[in-house]
């Protein structure tokens, strides 16, 4: 029996352990859009606008209410049935009334709130997907950083065995005589640098990684791992720019112009409601009430029966002078419709821009990539010589480890060249329909 326990509890721990699964980019980016704590507050503040918009459509129903009362004079009161005066006796009176009021006409004051209103709400959405855009831009932007990151890491950890196996073989080199003990030397403070280079890589794929977990709102004790590709890594010979109809079309649709339109939209309505309120206001109102006295020996309900006061009332009301507030809020409003005219302008200038830029750089990137992938070969093809002739006594030390650091620059540069690459075509891509 107690074999059979050491048995089964060595076979569970010898199970290998199931790999944990990558995070392609797509993942992160739905993770992100759905906890992001800055879009979770945009949505909130879409529900606010939208609350608003409600408050601005009921104001159009009439109000209601009902007043009931209980009045007690210990002093001189008057009878208002007999119309009387009454010292020094307690009376008690008993009123109810149900009214309703409804504004027929405010200078349009209202519709154009409403309307504002309405716009409110498309703006707070558009904002939200413009806050959804860019989100998925920077959650691009660390994916990649964490691949060029993780790919600079594995290279340096290959370079790093390298270099080992290449001071073994100095030392070798040293003890038959081929080479000098200054050699070793040289070797062995390769050995360093290249350690060095390997924990700093290291360092960096931890930092790209919070930087992305960060922008996800992940929590810390969750197990992520970011995949080793993104998308293919073929390079084309020449990049595809934007056709005018493409940017016409990207215009129509960009989020930032959208809302910017929409504000000039909602600046407009509230210039029209600010005007409304020079004009003049008429509202109509209803009541039906009654009300019992003590002084009154009639019953109750015969006193509520021949006390009924129903009415109805039309009021027009002119403004005359109000310290020109109205005049004060209309200048307000005006100004704040240039104000979003001149945000719209810029916004439309800035896009124009970035468009333009996006363009241009996906094509430097490109002869960057292009470039470091040719001075790439040739310092591979050098080292290769180099370490042939090193291994033969042809070579000193510092020229294989020249050439040897030339490759690693190299390496870096066609590296970063090419995820830059990869990003910036994934950014061209963003204005295509």
């Amino acid at each position: 029996m107690k074999r059979s326990i050491i048995f089964l509890l060595l076979s569970v721990f010898a199970a290998p352990l199931p790999a944990q699964e990558a995070w392609p980019l797509e993942r992160c980016i739905q993770y992100a859009l759905a906890h992001n704590l800055d879009i979770r507050e945009k949505q909130v503040e879409v529900a606010v606008r939208q609350t608003e918009l409600t408050q601005q459509r009921l104001r159009w129903l009439p109000t209601l209410a009902v007043q009931l009362g209980e009045d007690l004079n210990w002093g001189r009161s008057v009878d208002m049935q007999e119309l009387v005066i009454i010292h020094n006796a307690l009376t008690h009176a008993t009123g109810a009334s149900v009214g309703a009021s409804l504004p027929l006409f405010e200078g349009l004051s209202r519709h154009h709130e409403r309307l504002a209103a309405k716009k409110a709400v498309e703006v707070a959405s558009l904002e939200a997907a413009d806050l959804r855009s860019a989100l998925e831009t920077d959650v691009t932007r660390a994916y990649l950083e964490l691949m060029l990151a993780k790919q600079i890491h594995a290279y340096s950890r290959e370079s790093h065995a390298t270099i080992v196996q290449q001071r073994e073989r100095t030392a070798r080199l040293v003890e038959a005589g081929s080479q000098p003990k200054s050699a070793l030397n040289e070797m062995e403070a390769q050995v360093a640098a290249e350690k060095a280079a390997l924990v700093s890589a290291e360092c960096r794929v931890r930092t790209a990684t919070l930087s992305l977990t960060r922008l996800m709102n992940l929590p810390g004790d969750t197990p992520f791992s970011a995949g080793e590709h993104f998308g293919p890594d073929t390079v084309a010979v020449r990049v595809a720019l934007l056709t005018d109809a493409q940017a016409d079309a990207w215009l129509q649709r960009d989020p930032r112009l959208r809302s910017a339109e929409a504000r000039i939209a909602q600046r407009q309505y509230e210039e029209r409601a600010a005007k409304g309120r020079f004009f003049p206001t008429l509202s109509a109102s209803a009541s039906y009430g009654s009300f019992y006295s003590s002084t009154n020996d009639t019953p109750f309900r015969n006193q509520l029966e021949e006390n009924r006061n129903p009415s109805v009332s039309l009021r027009l009301q002119i403004p005359l002078f109000d310290s020109w507030q109205a005049a004060t809020q209309l200048k307000k409003s005006r100004l704040a419709l240039d104000m979003a005219r001149l945000s719209a302008e810029k916004m439309q200038t800035q896009v124009l821009e970035e468009m333009r830029s996006a363009g241009i750089e996906a094509e430097n990137c490109l002869q960057r990539y292009l470039s470091s992938e040719e001075t790439l070969q040739a310092m591979q093809s050098l080292l290769e010589i180099t370490e042939a002739k090193y291994n033969l006594g042809a070579a000193t030390a510092l020229d294989y480890l020249v050439a040897r650091n030339n490759r690693l620059k190299a390496v870096s540069d066609y590296l970063q060249a090419k995820w830059q690459y990869l990003f910036q075509l994934r950014l061209l891509e963003r204005y295509r329909p």
